[in-house]
């Protein structure tokens, strides 16, 4: 009887390709199951290798963003799996399917938005291909950084006692995808700051090298595909549990209305919406306060402590309205039916 990958979804498809994937695994550090590949680099340093895939219709629409938009966002996503990791972005490969129909000027824009994301962050563009594609418009970019191997975060080095951190605010993203792909009246300052967080995300790149200067900092993840989803992958990883403080969640600024508007939870955003680009951390319960002021200080961008890492038999809570509920499934999935 066959199995079709909906059955699977995108996390068990990838536990099941994986087996067997490293034939000399003494050159690899950490292959699958990380924000990034881990690779020895220079006496000190750790070679950092990841990769992410934008597909039309997917990942973007045409009719909802602009191809510059389009092209920066590409980079950032994988800008984000190095600010993962703790690293220093360096040098991309870009390879893009296009329909033979596409125009050059919207090649010249796409590449110019490219560009602009690796200003940004200091990264070179040294090759890549370009090939056609029949039915919609694929990008995909590797991207190298490097991290001192002292430095360098894990997802599977969280431990029982350790608190949760993020940066920024959560659910502005989906919000403006929610306002993208089915406008609604709302204030138009608030509509068009959203749709910007979820069409030019800003990795954090400087707030996670401001993080490991300060001792205590335990494990991370980017959230990308929801936080439920980094909390369960963190925790997986890392084989414990964790108890989410819901009250405690920073919210996107107007996300509260947008809910209203599509009646939704603001929660629900935060929680499962994604592509916020936003990095969890845990860390040491002493240091929680000190890397939460400096980041502050030195990026300007808030660090909240949002839980705890239990037991792994206490499983994964939410506390919610003063009582523990299973933190319920979701977070984006590909293949989910």
């Amino acid at each position: 009887m066959s199995l079709y990958i909906t059955e699977l979804g995108e996390f068990g498809l990838i536990e099941r390709i994986q087996e067997g994937c490293l034939v000399e695994p003494k050159r690899v550090i950490k292959g699958i199951g990380d924000d990034a590949a881990v690779l020895p680099y220079h006496p000190g340093y750790l070679l950092l290798v990841s990769t992410d895939m934008l597909v039309e219709n997917i990942h973007f629409t045409c009719e909802t963003a602009t191809p510059w938009e389009i092209g920066y966002k590409a980079v950032a996503v994988n800008v984000s799996d190095i600010a993962a990791m703790a690293g220093v972005p360096g040098e991309i490969v870009i390879s893009i399917g296009l329909p033979p129909q596409a125009k050059v000027e919207f090649v010249d824009e796409l590449y110019q938005g490219i560009k602009e994301c690796c200003r940004s962050f200091g990264i070179n563009i040294i090759g890549g291909d370009t090939v056609a594609s029949p039915k919609a418009i694929v990008i995909n970019i590797t991207i190298l950084g490097k991290v001192e191997t002292e430095k360098v975060l894990y997802r599977s080095t969280a431990r029982p006692g350790d608190l949760l951190l993020v940066t920024g605010d959560l659910g502005g993203s989906a919000a403006g995808l929610d306002l993208l792909l089915d406008p609604r009246p709302l204030n138009a300052e608030l509509a068009n700051q959203l749709k910007k967080r979820h069409l030019r995300p800003l990795p954090r790149v400087k707030e996670a090298r401001v993080a490991t200067e300060i001792p205590g900092l335990t494990a991370a993840d980017d959230i990308s595909d929801g936080l439920a989803t980094e909390i369960r992958e963190v925790a997986k990883a890392s084989n414990v549990g964790a108890l989410i403080y819901a009250e405690r969640i920073p919210l996107s600024p107007g996300l509260k209305e947008v809910a209203e508007v599509y009646g939704k939870s603001p929660l629900d955003y935060a929680l499962f919406g994604g592509e916020d680009f936003e990095l969890l951390w845990t860390c040491r319960p002493e240091a929680a306060e000190r890397i939460s002021q400096e980041v502050k200080r030195v990026c300007g961008t808030p660090v909240t402590v949002i839980g705890e890492i239990v037991p792994p038999e206490e499983g994964l809570k939410l506390l919610y309205q003063g009582q523990k509920i299973p933190l319920p499934a979701g977070g984006y999935n590909h293949f989910k039916p």
